[in-house]
């Protein structure tokens, strides 16, 4: 019966004037197909089986080819939806899926209980926008494709206990839209690398929020580039990375606040473009070029951020701080310890601010394997951790170092490195570098003196045996420094520097 009703309603859908009703519903299960009756055009049966409708075959009897959607219903309605774009809410344990007509042919969409899976053909040249709202406990969004693709989370609350909530597979474009209040988590014990996973290159903006948690390992991680354009973004739990992202991270604005056991963000090469001998550009990069970022990780060795290359601050707020000790890799036979700031490459600062803490032993606020250069913005540094040793070899928990050289140009630049009785540096430059100061407001206290090169153009003034206690506005040669906190240092050396001392 139910066959030959749909068939008898399909009849009674194609005889009718269409009158002044404007769209077609298809339902498939959970999914919606709208088409426009004033687009539809000819539909066309096919071996009696199967039905066309815009392009978009439809099974109509038993018998229907398995390749094709069996119809559930036909009916008519004036619920027009907007061309090239894809409703998905989430109710519980079920979605409900609306679709576009004029892309419903380039569209294979299965939606079982919460979990919902789109991929587009190859040949569809159009960007989809995907609008995903709705709360479930027990549900997924997958989507493949080869054209970019927009993401609208509006009012989203998914969790996959068993694998990632959101999960593109599309190495596009992917412009993801922040509305209302979003969370996304995952369930321990998975094999998924992320929460939310994107392979291409995502831009987060909008006026809303997301929230994720990461129980398996990274609460987000894509395959390509990422960029934090807007929006406040909050990783509140990641068995690993915060964010882990292959070639480059940028940030122009709004809010990211990451706690992460790994890496807060962790940024790696990408290899070379396909086809080519060339690195992608700006490969391994972080640059912070605006917004407001926070990053706090607990994990031993485990950086606030961290790149393959180059870290550039140029007009971000940062807060980038660490907690745990360094360790002996006997394999390696090398240390590895916490850094507030790690930089494969060199660090540049430009402009904007940044707190950098370790508190962890043997942590460095600001590592870099190549040269570091400051000239301009807020630099405040702490370190606070002890020695960490391993046999007669040992780490310390330096304030800023390069393997190269450190050059100071201009900004604020305040550095409490060590607050234990050991030799730990305020700057410490490689041994062939030179630490050099040719501009800026500059105080660096540690146990151990910093040598300042002969070749800088700003004078220095130095003080020994200083006590230095958390609190205090310590002054010396009219630069002047409210100690933090957490920091004390019973003989400490103290190297300031300003324009015209």
């Amino acid at each position: 019966m139910k066959r030959l009703f749909t068939i008898a309603t399909l009849l009674l859908v194609l005889s009718s004037a269409v009158s002044a009703q404007t769209t077609m519903n298809v339902r498939v299960g959970q999914v919606n197909y709208v088409f426009k009756t004033a687009t539809v055009g000819e539909m066309n049966f096919v071996e009696g089986s199967s039905l066309i409708i815009d392009g978009k075959a439809f099974g109509i009897i038993d018998g229907s080819s398995a390749s094709v959607d069996f119809i559930d219903e036909i009916s008519l309605g004036d619920n027009e939806v907007a061309d090239n774009t894809v409703d998905i809410v989430y109710n519980g344990s079920t979605a409900n899926v609306v679709v576009a007509g004029n892309i419903a042919s380039k569209l294979k969409v299965t939606a079982t209980g919460a979990a919902v899976s789109v991929v587009q053909d190859e040949s569809l040249q159009q960007e989809v926008i995907y609008t995903l709202s709705g709360t479930s406990s027990n549900g997924s969004f997958t989507m493949d494709g080869d054209h970019k693709a927009s993401i609208v989370l509006s009012d989203l609350a998914l969790t996959n206990p068993s694998g990632a909530a959101i999960d593109i597979e599309n190495g596009k474009g992917i412009t993801v839209t922040l509305k209302g209040a979003n969370t996304l988590s995952d369930g321990a014990g998975g094999t998924h690398s992320a929460t939310l996973y994107i392979d291409g290159h995502p831009t987060f903006s909008g006026e809303g929020s997301l929230t994720l948690k990461g129980l398996t390992k990274h609460a987000f991680a894509s395959g390509e580039y990422a960029v934090v354009a807007g929006g406040t973004i909050t990783v509140s739990q990641a068995a690993s990375d915060g964010f882990h992202i292959n070639e480059r991270f940028q940030m122009d604005g709004g809010t990211l606040n990451i706690t992460s056991s790994g890496d807060a963000i962790d940024v790696g090469f990408r290899g070379v473009n396909k086809g080519t001998k060339d690195q992608y550009e700006r490969n391994g990069f972080i640059e912070l070029n605006g917004g407001t970022l926070i990053a706090s990780c607990s994990g031993q060795a485990a950086k606030a951020l961290k790149a393959d290359s180059t870290i550039v601050i140029a007009g971000a707020t940062v807060t980038a701080t660490t907690s745990g000790g360094a360790y002996y890799d006997t394999t390696e036979k090398d240390f590895s310890s916490s850094s507030a700031v790690k930089a494969g490459g060199g660090f540049q600062m430009t402009s904007g601010t940044l707190t950098a803490t370790s508190t962890g032993s043997g942590g460095k606020g600001i590592n870099a394997t190549d040269a570091i250069s400051i000239s301009g913005g807020d630099v405040y540094v702490t370190t606070t951790g002890d020695l960490y040793e391993y046999g007669s070899d040992d780490t310390k928990p330096q304030g800023i170092k390069s393997d190269g050289n450190i050059t100071i140009s201009g900004g604020n630049v305040y550095v409490c490195a060590g607050s234990y009785d050991g030799s730990a540096t305020a700057f410490k430059p490689g041994d062939a570098g030179i630490f050099t100061i040719n501009g800026g407001t500059i105080m660096g206290i540690a146990r151990k003196k910093t040598t300042v090169s002969a070749v800088s153009t700003q004078k220095t003034a130095t003080a020994s045996k200083q006590k230095i206690t958390g609190g205090q506005t310590y002054s010396l040669s009219g630069v002047s420094y409210t100690i933090p906190s957490n920091y004390n240092n019973s003989s400490a050396n103290v190297v300031v520097s300003k324009p015209g001392l």
